[in-house]
């Protein structure tokens, strides 16, 4: 063992610049490519959903925030929060063709999907499961909460369609 402060000293110097040099120069830009192909993929989503609203398709989402996000990433469809289906029931779609059930991607928004699956087709409506999976599939556990999702929503790039601000 090193006694004198002096060697110690520079020995712990050298260790915090090693310490430096081993980050990966490239993990940032990975990460920042990641999100940009997240994005991607945001735009595609919203795109198909707005098409399924063409067809007269909604969305049951958890909370008004959540309403908020997917409304700030240009879904223009019926968006209608668990607790307003709750109070109105069967009114709160409409004539509707069916309902895409986009609760958060954890564990207890799987439950309360698969609750309101069963609500709604009580009530005679077709449910659909699918974009939520799509969703998770494509968020790889980073983003879990849909109103996370606003956050790509605030960036002026993906307003105007463009990647490279993302």
């Amino acid at each position: 063992m090193v006694t004198d402060p002096a060697i110690r000293g520079g020995m712990i110097r050298a260790r915090q610049r090693r310490a430096t040099f081993t980050r990966w120069p490239g993990s940032i830009d990975k990460r920042e490519r990641a999100i940009q192909v997240f994005g991607e993929f945001l735009r595609g989503f919203v795109q198909d959903l707005n098409h399924r609203s063409e067809e007269g398709w909604s969305i049951l989402v958890e909370g008004k925030r959540d309403e908020m996000a997917i409304k700030g990433l240009g879904y223009g469809g019926l968006v209608v929060t668990v607790s307003a289906y709750s109070r109105r029931r069967g009114r709160a779609f409409g004539e509707c063709s069916g309902v895409i059930v986009l609760t958060d991607l954890d564990r207890e928004g799987a439950t309360l999907a698969s609750r309101f699956v069963k609500a709604l087709s009580h009530d005679g409506l077709s449910t659909s499961l699918a974009e939520r999976k799509r969703l998770k599939a494509a968020s790889r556990g980073v983003f879990l909460h849909i109103e996370n999702l606003s956050r790509f929503a605030e960036t002026e790039g993906y307003r105007r369609g463009e990647t490279e601000s993302l």
